[in-house]
């Protein structure tokens, strides 16, 4: 049938559906004048709408751009319906991937919407009444992975990935569960900070948010029962359960201190200059 009205001159209503994934939460939207149940599924009316689609050879040229109300000014009497998906990167940006599904539809289509473009979220652009984000392609996340092993002193291994070719270490044997006693900033302190089994110098924290979705930050430094953060967060505040993990220097010595040196992935008896002094990269 969205052939039908797609071909007809004068039948058609086109309306834009858009579908903002992040973990097990989405946030739906269209661009008619009221709010369709589609699908079982209620897509808001709101002031949203995207650029034309472009398929090139070039991948910079295949970004698209999504237009949406968003108010800067926390005073404002009355909030547009897509604040809630605005709020994703303010104040702070999200640790994690939101993924864009692009389709559409017409009123009185009783056919499934059209998928027309699937992507991730790639940057976020505000003014003090509209927000711009900037998307790519669903492939982009993917560009880097499998790119194989590299042969050099240190390990090239992902901390925590799992298979044949991954580092194995259980994240359940290092990680520290903590209540927070005091927040400041990028500062964060709690009593088992301090009993950490390895520093938690350039790993992360994780904790759960009230609306369900789990957010991540890195640690820049630690020391005792102190952690500093490379940025914050809205909801970390004393009382906040979170759990910490250190990341791994990828070293021999970093792995022989977690047991795991059969999953090393380095070469440590490379030698640590070129031999025939060829290559600025050795080692």
């Amino acid at each position: 049938m969205f052939d039908t009205f797609e071909r007809s001159r004068f039948l058609g209503k086109p309306i834009r559906l858009f579908r903002f994934d992040r973990q097990s939460v989405s946030w739906r939207y269209c661009t008619a004048e009221q709010n369709l149940t589609i699908g079982g599924f209620t897509y808001l009316a709101g002031q949203i709408d995207r650029d034309e689609i472009r398929q090139t050879a070039e991948r910079a040229k295949d970004k698209l751009k999504i237009k949406l109300a968003y108010l800067r000014d926390p005073a404002a009497p009355e909030l547009p319906v897509t604040q809630a998906l605005g709020n994703n990167w303010n104040p702070y940006i999200p640790s994690d991937t939101i993924r864009v599904t692009c389709m559409a539809t017409h009123l009185g289509d009783t056919d499934p919407p059209n998928v027309e473009w699937m992507g991730i979220v790639a940057q976020p652009e505000f003014t003090d009444t509209e927000l711009t984000l900037t998307c790519e392609p669903g492939l982009a996340i993917a560009r880097a992975v499998n790119q194989g092993p590299k042969w050099q002193r240190g390990c090239w291994k992902t901390v925590y990935s799992n298979g044949l070719r991954g580092c194995n270490l259980d994240p359940a044997t290092f990680a520290v569960s903590a209540t927070l006693s005091a927040a400041s900033g990028l500062t964060l302190t709690a009593a088992a900070f301090a009993s950490a089994p390895l520093s938690l110098a350039g790993g992360w924290i994780e904790w759960t948010r009230v609306d369900g979705l789990v957010e991540r930050r890195s640690i820049l430094a630690h020391s005792s029962s102190t952690i500093t953060l490379i940025y914050g967060a809205a909801d970390l505040a004393p009382g906040t359960a979170l759990v910490a993990k250190p990341a791994c220097e990828q070293t021999w010595a970093a792995c022989d201190a977690r047991s795991n040196t059969d999953n090393f992935g380095g070469a440590i008896y490379m030698p640590v200059t070129d031999p025939n002094q060829s290559s600025m990269s050795w080692g």
